[in-house]
């Protein structure tokens, strides 16, 4: 059963899903972050491009969207007829975020809006009822007679696996709940500049949680009340597990700062001495599996196929945490054995079945590599977390700014009056222009001094105690030096 903790109250918000104390995913949304599938824009039509039967679409951002005909609700019923013929150049027109803006391209849109449920996805154009395949049959019927019967127009709906666990009127509460959230969007956008956002897919508090089943969630822990409330109304099946902390960090296996470092880090040591080395660029993902250190006490063969089960399990996991997507290449330790390959191969998807984000595994090549892709629903983490201008990965100092905050935080139930950090110029310069200074006082107890000093790289911890023993310190460093900032 897998625990999620969600920090909120910091300026970079933090996502944690946990089990057996092991962290299972990290996602991470600062307020610089370009992660915005699924909010919905009332936007204008920039360009129609008949040639690509495409449209780009004005969201308000630096690059304009890309819109393709088939993602037009009218298109559906006339598949003959060329997108000039659907939308024109300066129209208005609601479309939502599939996939993000990367590089130099902008983000890929759809005006086949789907506002999202915990068992219901609800589709006000969509005009058909699809349901999960993992459904039997006679849940299939029975589940989509029921939600026909409650569609007008051309609304549709896709029935999720956990609808088949709810009664009926379960089933209609939150179709009717998503189709009111629905008409108080459309209603929004009537009012709103031409473009703009109407609605905010929050990663946290909607997509993080809203991904999991609700059978695998023991417990959520937020540390603001009001985001939990927020998580109790969103998400009624979640009441009874939805719990108020101020101090999400006392409650982790490792501060976040670890999680951020092993994250990182290009070895990883799986169990019985296996490695992994993980090389990520944006074009691929390379994993070179290492058994050196790792002893069995079978044949060499079955020793190798031991070791990249255990590897295979690792890879599972890393490409959750570090939420590594896009084309995948993994250099298992070689095996002879067709046979050895299937097993390996097994134990991989196996492994997957987990991973909230699909994943498809294609199989072996004729050298030996291992070829599977994984969906892009996101930034990987690394995009967040690392310092993009040295060869050697190491956090950024912009995510050094946002540890600081993070530990400070930790301090809000300390009983002592003063503390006193050490913190490089540069990385001073950057946390006092990126974190909210009057927010952290309303939470913070000891009153903070802050020494800038090149001697050290980021930042520490040098005094915690009463406000004499820390001014008394003081008197023996240069006061132009000093900041006692809250």
């Amino acid at each position: 059963m897998l625990s999620i903790y969600i920090k909120t109250i910091t300026t970079e918000r933090i996502g944690l899903a946990i089990e057996d104390h092991i962290v299972k995913e990290l996602v991470i949304d600062r307020p610089s972050t370009k992660n915005q599938v699924g909010n919905i824009f009332v936007a204008k039509v920039a360009k129609v491009e008949k040639g690509l039967q495409a449209a780009f679409i004005d969201i308000g951002q630096e690059k304009h969207g890309f819109l393709q005909k088939k993602e037009l609700p009218q298109s559906h019923a006339n598949k003959n007829v060329g997108i000039e013929s659907l939308i024109t150049e300066g129209q208005r027109i609601i479309v939502q975020i599939q996939k993000d803006a990367y590089g130099d391209k902008g983000a890929r849109l759809t005006a086949n809006i789907t506002i999202a449920g915990k068992d219901i996805v609800y589709l006000p154009f969509g005009n058909y009822i699809a349901s999960s395949r993992k459904l039997f049959e006679k849940d299939r019927e029975n589940l989509r007679h029921q939600v026909k019967n409650m569609t007008v127009g051309e609304e549709g709906a896709i029935i999720r696996t956990s609808a088949k666990n709810k009664t009926n009127h379960e089933i209609e509460a939150e179709f009717l709940s998503l189709r009111r959230r629905w008409e108080d969007i459309n209603q929004r956008s009537k009012k709103q500049s031409i473009p703009s956002c109407v609605y905010l897919d929050d990663p946290l508090l909607d997509r993080f949680i809203g991904r999991f089943d609700p059978k695998s969630i023991h417990s959520i822990f937020i540390d603001d009340v009001q985001a939990a409330n927020n998580v109790r109304k969103r998400f009624p099946e979640y009441t009874d597990c939805v719990t108020w902390h101020k101090n999400i960090e006392n409650l982790l296996p490792k501060s976040v700062g670890q999680i951020m470092e092993e994250v990182i880090n290009p070895s990883v040591q799986a169990t019985g001495g296996v490695e992994l080395q993980v090389d990520q660029t944006e074009a691929l993902t390379v994993i070179d599996v290492n058994t050196k250190a790792f002893t069995g006490k079978v044949d060499k063969s079955q020793t190798i196929v031991t070791a990249n089960c255990y590897a295979a399990r690792a890879v599972a996991h890393q490409l959750r945490l570090r939420n590594i997507s896009g084309i995948i290449i993994i250099d298992f330790i070689g095996m002879k054995l067709q046979k050895d390959r299937d097993q390996v191969l097994a134990e991989l998807k196996k492994e997957l079945k987990d991973d909230p984000i699909l994943s498809d595994v294609y199989g072996f090549t004729k050298l030996g590599l291992l070829e599977m892709t994984r969906k892009r629903e996101s930034q990987p983490v690394y995009e967040f977390l690392l310092e993009k201008t040295s060869k050697q990965p190491q956090l950024s100092v912009n995510s050094y700014a946002y540890l600081l905050e993070h530990d400070l935080v930790s301090y809000q139930d300390s009983k002592a009056e003063a503390l006193l950090i050490e913190i490089n110029p540069i990385l001073y310069d950057i946390f006092k222009s990126e974190i909210n200074f009057e927010k952290i006082k309303t939470f913070i107890s000891p009153n903070i001094y802050f020494n800038k000093t090149n001697e050290v790289s980021s930042y520490q911890v040098k005094l915690l105690g009463s406000k004499q023993l820390i001014e008394e310190y003081l008197e023996s460093v240069s006061m132009d030096t000093i900041d006692k900032s809250l």
